[in-house]
């Protein structure tokens, strides 16, 4: 029997459940979520409606959620705890598509500050805090360390180069080397071979190094989320009931960030082309204001370089007004803990995760 109002229409006949064998009513089981079978679904137009739906659906989601995350900060994460979740991207699913996104962007442009260069471990340490000069001992340590593990990486290519050259004096202090780079044979003088092998090793240990950063990159940042939700939970202790809240809550705050990183590259990259302009746009004024030579020194003090200050004038606001959505403190309280968590999140980015990225990338490097 149908039983048919104005606005709905529904089966009251019992459903017997073909995956798990429930008896239910309606169109979708209430024991394990399959839905009422019918054979028109096995239709080519069927099929094709599904295909449209779902992608229909699913981008709406995807864009409405991203929107919502820029305008109203916590705000999905509160509805999501709070149960309410259909009308929203997963925050997993959402941190992946961001982030797919986000790696295109950088690398269409050739930003290389969350894909570092091989050199890159020399910046971002915590002995460059003024308060924290103490440590400089422990930074060098790792930085020596790094510059050790790329040059053993150097030789042990270099080796195999210099064995496998298929060489045959043509003179008493001259010989002809094969298999350089697929090119023609040259002839060089014998004792130069060890520069020749040592060119070709830079050349193929960059390529090695170029190849595996961005795919380890794309990795790597994933350690961050439990890292950022720990520290969430160790401010909000007593407000955040279960650690799976603060990890929303921090998948949000990254695609918030990769999302405003790759806005800002890309204004860049469009300034550089159409007029010239080099370096940041956006930090253009607050470097003309914060870090010439009379207020430089007091900047760096409350905020860090240039580079750390970019990153704190759009973490604080959302990290602020997260914090009072979510948690309902007070406004001084949230400023001040998105100042700590803000520069907290700096160091781990690029002081952290950006040596350890460069460090196992080298390390797994193979010729």
């Amino acid at each position: 029997m149908k039983i048919t109002t104005k606005h709905i229409t529904y089966d009251t006949a019992m459903q017997t459940c073909k995956n798990c064998g429930h008896i239910f009513k309606g169109k979708i089981c209430n024991q394990c979520g399959e839905k009422v079978f019918d054979e028109k679904q096995l239709t080519a137009k069927y099929f094709f409606h599904q295909v449209l739906d779902f992608f229909w659906h699913w981008e709406s989601k995807v864009l409405k959620s991203i929107k919502l995350n820029f305008l109203k900060p916590g705000f999905i994460t509160k509805e999501n705890i709070n149960g309410i979740r259909v009308p929203y991207a997963k925050p997993i699913q959402l941190y992946l598509v961001v982030a797919f996104l986000f790696y295109i962007v950088v690398s269409k442009v050739g930003a290389r500050d969350y894909i570092p260069s091989h050199e890159d471990h020399n910046y971002f340490s915590l002995s460059d805090y003024k308060l924290l000069k103490w440590v400089k001992p422990i930074d060098q340590w790792a930085v020596d360390g790094i510059d050790s593990l790329w040059e053993r990486k150097g030789r042990s290519l270099q080796l195999p180069i210099e064995e496998n050259f298929t060489k045959y004096y043509v003179r008493n202090d001259s010989l002809i080397i094969n298999n350089i780079d697929s090119t023609d044979s040259v002839v060089v003088k014998a004792d130069k071979m060890p520069i020749v092998a040592y060119n070709k090793m830079r050349t193929l240990r960059q390529r090695l190094y170029d190849n595996s950063v961005g795919a380890f990159s794309k990795t790597f940042i994933f350690v961050l989320l439990p890292i950022f939700a720990a520290l969430f939970f160790l401010f909000f202790f007593k407000k955040i009931k279960y650690y799976g809240a603060s990890l929303m809550l921090a998948s949000h705050f990254m695609i918030y960030n990769l999302c405003v990183y790759s806005l800002n590259v890309l204004l860049n990259y469009t300034a550089k082309n159409l007029i010239g302009f080099k370096g940041s746009l956006l930090m253009y004024p607050f470097n003309a204001i914060l870090y010439n030579s009379k207020t430089e020194m007091y900047s760096e003090l409350v905020f860090g370089g240039s580079f750390e200050f970019f990153h704190l004038l759009f973490w604080m606001p959302w990290l602020s007004i997260a914090f009072k959505r979510l948690f309902n403190t007070a406004w001084w309280k949230a400023v001040l803990i998105s100042y700590v968590c803000s520069r907290i999140f700096f160091y781990l980015i690029f002081g952290v995760l950006k040596k350890l990225l460069i460090a196992f990338t080298i390390w797994t490097m193979h010729g």
